[in-house]
């Protein structure tokens, strides 16, 4: 899942005294160096070298038109191949496998790909564990020689996934591998994606009038009591707001199960939304206590907290489902994800 100490050599060389050299030229960071090949690099530095040197990607050209006489024909083949071949974007990191790890684009069932991404030191496992994933990261992958690498400057979003999100990922992440498989190499060609057979639509179940309405009739009381008793007034409307929209659903998911259980998956889903089991919060409940009190064990809780994340699209992403304290403190970082809420936009 990483390069060898030859690759590795080879990939150092080339890439950090094309910054270098690229630097030195354009005069886009001070302080990068006084040699074209030193032991160590800012890295902070040459990630902003590297996003200049990329949207200009002629400049590899010119370093090879004026530095050619020291490459190899092999190097400069490398070089070529980032210049022509090489994807700056974000990224969810999707899974570890035995020869790489997973990437994933943004986008829909034609765009979506899957690109196999070796490390460079370390397999990228190292940076983020399983149970981290998926993760959203910006960086920059390269065709090298028979692998894709990325280049070992990355920037980590701090995003927790909801499980509606989760469960959207990994939808894309079957269908891309079903239609174009796992890109392991760059250039890759998908003008012939496999056709993917279209499921049997099932057969809707029809509710008998007003059985829906007596249903949540009888799952917000026990809503509107736990609420008032252990989080406080203000979950009140969006957890019945939350159930109301799991009514008007055709068929409405609330005709089966019992009404606690309906109850507590609310609570749960919404504490989530909300951050309720960081401990940092004021009004900070553990996921075991919300389970205690509907009489449910904590599987089962979670368990429906899933269903209905699932349901309703709740993630992060989705302030109406936040109360309104936690959404007013959150208006920044709703600011500055805005492609991410175009990207959960599109796959809702």
């Amino acid at each position: 899942m990483y390069l060898n100490d030859q690759e590795r050599a080879t990939f150092f060389k080339l890439f950090f005294d094309l910054l270098y050299c690229v630097n030195k030229e354009h005069k886009i960071v001070r302080g990068f160096g006084n040699e074209r090949h030193p032991k160590s690099v800012d890295s902070q530095k040459a990630y902003q070298v590297r996003v200049k040197l990329f949207e200009n990607p002629a400049w590899i050209e010119d370093y090879i038109q004026k530095y050619g006489a020291e490459l190899t024909e092999g190097e400069r083949e490398i070089l070529l191949s980032w210049r022509r071949y090489f994807v700056m974007d974000k990224f969810v990191v999707m899974r570890h496998l035995a020869k790489y790890s997973v990437f994933m684009t943004f986008g829909d069932e034609d765009t979506t790909r899957l690109y196999g991404i070796t490390g460079l030191n370390h397999p990228f496992a190292d940076f983020f564990d399983k149970s981290d994933l998926p993760v959203m990261v910006d960086a920059m992958i390269l065709p090298f020689r028979d692998k894709i690498i990325y280049d070992g400057l990355f920037l980590a979003h701090n995003i927790g996934f909801g499980s509606g999100i989760r469960s959207s990922f990994t939808e894309l992440y079957n269908i891309s591998k079903a239609k174009f498989g796992i890109i392991s190499q760059l250039p890759f060609d998908d003008s012939n994606p496999k056709e993917i057979p279209t499921p049997a639509p099932k057969k809707p179940v029809k509710a008998a009038p007003g059985e829906s309405r007596e249903k949540a009739d009888a799952i917000a009381p026990l809503i509107t009591k736990f609420c008032e008793e252990k989080l406080g007034a203000e979950f009140i409307g969006v957890c019945l707001f939350a159930l109301e929209k799991l009514r008007r659903k055709r068929p409405s998911p609330l005709l089966k199960g019992k009404a606690n259980t309906w109850a507590c998956g609310i609570v749960y889903a919404i504490a989530s939304n909300n951050f309720v089991f960081d401990k940092s919060q004021p009004y900070f409940m553990t996921a075991q206590e919300i389970a205690d009190g509907f009489g449910l064990s904590k599987g089962t809780a979670q368990s429906k907290s899933a269903e209905i994340n699932r349901l309703l699209d709740i993630s992060y992403f989705s302030p109406e489902y936040m109360i309104d304290s936690i959404r007013e403190s959150q208006e920044g970082l709703f600011h500055t994800m805005r492609e991410m809420e175009d990207l959960w936009r599109r796959l809702k």
